[in-house]
C-alpha cells in the first residue's frame, strides 16, 4: 500500500521558508506592478492637474509683469492656446472612442501641452528679466 506524501510536511523548515519568502516576494512584486486603467487615469489626472498648477502660477506670474497691451495680448493668446489644446487632446483621444484607454490618452496629452506652454511661459519671464 502506498503512503501519502505530505509535501508541505516533508519540506525541512528552512526550506518552508525559502518557499513562503519566494511566493510573498512575487506576490509582493506583482501587486506593486500591476496597475489598472482605473489607477492609471488617476495618476495621469494627477500629473495633468500639477501641470496645469505650473502652468497657472507661472502665467499669472507674467501677467503681473506686463504692461495694459502686453497683458491683453498675451490674455487672448491664452484663450487661443486653451482652444487649441482641448481641440488637439480631443482630436488624439477620439480614435480611442469606446475603448478604457480614451481618458488616458486625452489626460496624457493635455499633460504634455500643458508641459509645453508652460516652458514657452517660463522663456517669457526670462527674457522679461533680462
Amino acid at each position: 500500500m502506498l503512503e501519502r506524501i505530505d509535501i508541505i510536511n516533508n519540506f525541512n523548515s528552512p526550506m518552508k521558508k525559502l518557499l513562503l519568502s519566494l511566493l510573498f516576494l512575487v506576490f509582493t512584486v506583482s501587486a506593486a506592478t500591476a496597475q489598472t486603467q482605473l489607477e492609471m487615469n488617476e495618476k495621469a489626472s494627477l500629473d495633468y492637474k500639477k501641470a496645469d498648477a505650473e502652468l497657472n502660477k507661472t502665467y499669472k506670474k507674467l501677467v503681473s509683469l506686463l504692461d495694459k497691451n502686453e497683458k491683453a495680448l498675451l490674455i487672448q493668446a491664452q484663450k487661443d492656446w486653451i482652444k487649441y489644446r482641448d481641440s488637439h487632446c480631443k482630436f488624439e483621444a477620439d480614435p480611442y472612442t469606446g475603448g478604457s484607454i480614451k481618458r488616458l490618452i486625452w489626460l496624457t496629452c493635455m499633460e504634455e501641452i500643458t508641459k509645453e506652454r508652460t516652458k514657452h511661459l517660463k522663456e517669457s519671464l526670462k527674457n522679461l528679466n533680462q
